[in-house]
């Protein structure tokens, strides 16, 4: 895969961080059920000034389950010479403010190669893992599948409710969480940098109070020995990415409005663009059914 795909994802595994953690609360429904609350985020990424990548997330959080859901692609000329659509979904419980995912699946589509991965989080440490088409050996990749998961191991896209819970419920966002996505096994760790006024940007359409973020992660296995040199995300980086997170609505919880990450010669920028709310009531959520195929 040429180096240019791995810089695509490291900037959407950003995005992916960035954009499930806000919600928007729904009016009130029947009393018997409180409403979920719902939001759509839209992400631009640019690099160099152009725009590269364009990344829709959706959320529900019902008051006891979740479900995320992304959906990006390659765009401009990057997208014209190399087409990358990825699809994620992840579903899961919450009990009492403690997450435990269910269910995660990716679906990605490089120059017509088609690839799916659907994990399935069993409890212990045990997990189900379904590929299509089945990996073939790679002496590339450093490490095999873990035969057990770290407890609470999480998803990617639930990976970024822990860290809105962290930085709603302590006022700072600093954590680290295991995380496998059925090919990976890393740790990402999140940490508190300042708090800081944003001037105006031409890629933000939001200018005022924020909190920085930064995002590091520690390579257990999975990963590809060529790529060693692209560690960008390595704890230690001198220019980890970053995303500054905010309180856009006052019946909002802070929501990422920028967010940068630098390559070996370009940044890339996520704008944040207007949120589109889609108020609903528990019964007519989306249903939170996403079985094996």
């Amino acid at each position: 895969m040429p180096r240019l795909t791995g810089r695509l994802a490291c900037s959407c595994i950003g995005l992916a961080i960035a954009g499930a953690v806000g919600l928007s609360s729904g009016p009130a429904g029947a009393a018997e059920a409180p409403p979920a609350r719902v939001i759509d985020l839209t992400y631009d990424v640019y690099l160099g000034g152009l725009h590269i990548f364009t990344f829709d997330v959706d959320m529900v959080l019902q008051p006891d389950r979740y479900r995320v859901t992304a959906e990006g692609g390659t765009r401009g000329v990057i997208g014209w010479l190399y087409t990358w659509n990825v699809k994620l979904a992840a579903e899961g419980l919450d009990r009492n403010g403690r997450i435990e995912p269910h269910r995660y699946v990716a679906e990605s589509n490089w120059q017509n190669e088609q690839r799916t991965v659907q994990l399935g989080f069993a409890g212990g440490g045990r997990y189900e893992l379904q590929q299509d088409p089945p990996p073939e050996p790679d002496p590339d990749i450093e490490g095999g599948l873990p035969e057990t998961l770290p407890e609470g191991t999480v998803d990617p896209l639930t990976f970024a409710l822990a860290a809105s819970r962290a930085l709603e419920e302590n006022g700072h966002c600093n954590q680290t969480v295991p995380v496998f996505d059925g090919r990976r096994r890393f740790d990402l760790t999140v940490k508190h940098v300042d708090e800081t006024t944003l001037p105006p940007n031409g890629y933000s359409i939001y200018q005022g109070p924020a909190v920085r973020c930064s995002f590091s992660m520690e390579r257990i296995s999975g990963f590809r020995k060529s790529w060693r040199s692209s560690r960008q995300w390595d704890a230690g980086s001198s220019s980890p990415p970053m995303v500054w997170v905010a309180s856009i609505r006052q019946d909002l919880p802070p929501v990422p409005v920028r967010a940068r990450a630098s390559g070996h010669s370009a940044s890339s920028r996520q704008r944040f663009s207007p949120i589109t709310n889609r108020r609903t009531g528990a019964s007519s959520a989306k249903p939170l059914s996403m079985p094996f195929r």
